[in-house]
């Protein structure tokens, strides 16, 4: 008998598909969302939670939450906390290299499909110095968002000024606030404000009551600077205008949220731009007017590829800001 092409015989009977009982087929990557992916990327980056959850605006509990819910979804440990902070497993390396794809991906993605739907959203991604300039920022982003619905201020959180430069070179930021100079980068900037020094001193300084200083006062001072600065060349060029004529000792630069503790210790006097001192200053520290100091510029500074009709707007609400404030 001829059988039909495809049609099983007769007396065939289907054998069953054998099956591993001990695995699960499951997705390697499930149910993953972008809080959990913006977490285990700034304690990668960061090293420790804490330093995290200040670059993310958040507590250290939610970040930790976060990565928690990220590890029991993988199935996969991808840090190991110990004293000193965390360090990434074999797994967390691994995972590490796609997280930055993955985030860019997905806000990419969301971007297209508001386009397609005739929703589309602008964004500008503003480099954001949680221990510095985050305050300030934040209330411009809500300013600039209360009056254009079609705007999104993201603030992209950055530690230190190399950080910030490799985030605007990269494409993670479009601007963002410096003092200048900036040192021969190509970037474009417009000042936004003219700032004073201030003295930063231990509340025992001998020079603590007065309602001023000058520079030569503090000739035999070990003197420390705020790591605001762009580049070296910067960073020399502050060094030697607070420092004229015979200076004892070239200033060190710190950390921005180091300085106050220094003068704190009574480890030196920290100088910084009349803005960012008295944000710092601190209970255990006087804040005292340099007369003579040089004065300093505050710009907004930007890169070839962003918007400048939205840069313009970001400009004008700080420009509004400092004159407020000053």
């Amino acid at each position: 008998m001829t059988s039909v092409v495809g049609s099983p015989a007769p007396d065939s009977v289907d054998e069953p598909v054998p099956r591993r009982p001990d695995r699960r087929p499951r997705s390697a990557l499930p149910e993953l969302n972008m809080r959990q992916l913006e977490s285990f990327r700034a304690v990668a980056e960061e090293g420790d939670i804490t330093h995290a959850a200040a670059r993310l605006h958040t507590t250290r509990q939610t970040v930790s939450a976060q990565l928690d819910q990220l590890e029991q979804a993988l199935e996969v440990p991808l840090l190991v906390r110990d004293s000193r902070g965390v360090s990434l497993t074999a797994a967390g390396e691994i995972f590490a290299d796609g997280a930055t794809t993955m985030v860019t991906g997905l806000s990419e993605l969301s971007a297209r499909m508001n386009a397609g739907a005739g929703q589309v959203i602008d964004r500008l991604r503003v480099a954001c110095c949680p221990r510095s300039s985050a305050d300030f920022l934040i209330r411009i982003a809500e300013e600039l968002e209360a009056a254009d619905p079609g705007l999104r201020v993201v603030l992209v959180s950055v530690r230190s000024m190399p950080e910030t430069l490799r985030e605007l070179e990269s494409g993670g930021a479009d601007v963002a606030l410096m003092w200048l100079p900036i040192g021969g980068k190509r970037l474009h900037y417009s000042v936004i404000g003219r700032d004073s020094w201030v003295a930063v001193l231990a509340r025992d300084h001998r020079f603590a009551g007065r309602k001023q200083v000058q520079l030569a006062d503090l000739a035999g001072e070990t003197l420390v600077l705020p790591a605001i600065f762009l580049s070296a060349p910067a960073a020399q060029y502050w060094a030697a205008a607070l420092r004229p004529g015979a200076a004892r000792s070239e200033p060190v630069v710190l950390d921005t949220a180091e300085g106050p503790i220094a003068t704190a210790q009574r480890h030196g006097v920290w100088l910084a731009p009349q803005s960012l001192g008295r944000r710092f200053s601190g209970t255990g520290n006087s804040v005292v007017p340099i007369s003579d100091a040089p004065p300093i510029d505050a710009a907004v500074a930007w890169t070839a590829r962003a918007s400048k009709p939205l840069i313009d707007q970001l400009i004008r609400a700080v420009r509004a800001a400092v004159g407020e404030s000053s």
